[in-house]
């Protein structure tokens, strides 16, 4: 297992070592922190993990402990994607997710994910994003071109923020023959307008409204965003990734404040 504990202030970082500035942002220089089949029980605790292809990759086979729990955390600047599960156990708070080639998060071929108060806000622009900041997939295609389930137990979005510049930034890839189990709970979304919200996937969301971040860069909201004051109270986050008190919560990993 890997243990990261980085502290408020005091935060670990993962990084190519081209350190001079000209490498400041740039992605892709080194590959990805990769959590093969078996490793169970991660923790990674106030991180700021940047300029990679993958930020994590948690790739197991499917037993009951956590794969990964990761809590204050900021992985940016992925030339690729910024947590890709392949049937993982995945629990992520306070964790902000930006500027991916890809997606932000991939839950791919099935597992178990628990996303509270974290923001994706996939704003890449060195290249044409073609996909969209949020996968959840419960299948793959074997070599012999058959189709093979990978059950979605459950990819469960309480309090979080998905936004970017694409029309939709979720994809849904469903085999029907398999489990298929999301929800997302007092969430800003952007999504396909024409989407049925009015179903038991969907709690208290906001769709297609902008966040209304300070910009792009910073993602702490501005005083006229609609994600204040519109999460779930029922959460166990009491502070948000600043350590500031969260008493009505906002949407996302940071709380407002003037």
């Amino acid at each position: 297992s890997i243990k990261i504990n980085g502290s408020l202030g005091n935060e670990v970082t993962i990084e190519g070592d081209r350190l001079d500035p000209w490498y400041r942002d740039i992605p892709g220089q080194w590959d990805r922190i990769w959590l093969t089949p078996g490793s169970i029980n991660n923790e990674i605790n106030y991180a700021i993990i940047k300029n990679g292809n993958i930020g994590i990759h948690a790739d197991t086979v499917f037993n009951n402990n956590p794969t990964l729990t990761i809590n204050n955390t900021i992985i940016e600047n992925m030339s690729g994607i910024g947590i890709l599960g392949q049937g993982a156990r995945i629990h992520a708070n306070n964790t902000i997710i930006s500027k991916c080639g890809q997606y932000t998060v991939a839950c791919n071929i099935g597992g178990s994910y628990n996303f509270t108060h974290c923001t994706f806000a996939n704003y890449w622009n060195y290249s044409n994003r073609t996909t969209p900041s949020i996968l959840l997939n419960n299948y793959y295609e074997g070599e012999d071109g058959n189709i093979y389930i990978r059950d979605l137990e459950s990819a469960n979005f309480t309090n979080c923020i998905i936004d970017g510049y694409l029309s939709t930034e979720i994809s849904f890839q469903e085999q029907e023959s398999g489990a298929f189990n999301y929800n997302f709970n007092h969430c800003l979304l952007k999504i396909d307008p024409t989407t049925n919200i009015e179903n038991i996937n969907y709690n208290e969301v906001i769709i297609n409204q902008s966040p209304e971040f300070i910009n792009n860069e910073d993602l702490h909201l501005k005083a006229n965003s609609p994600a204040i004051n519109k999460g779930d109270i029922s959460t166990q986050n009491t502070t948000d990734i600043e350590g500031n008190y969260r008493n009505n919560p906002d949407i996302g990993a940071y709380e407002f404040s003037d």
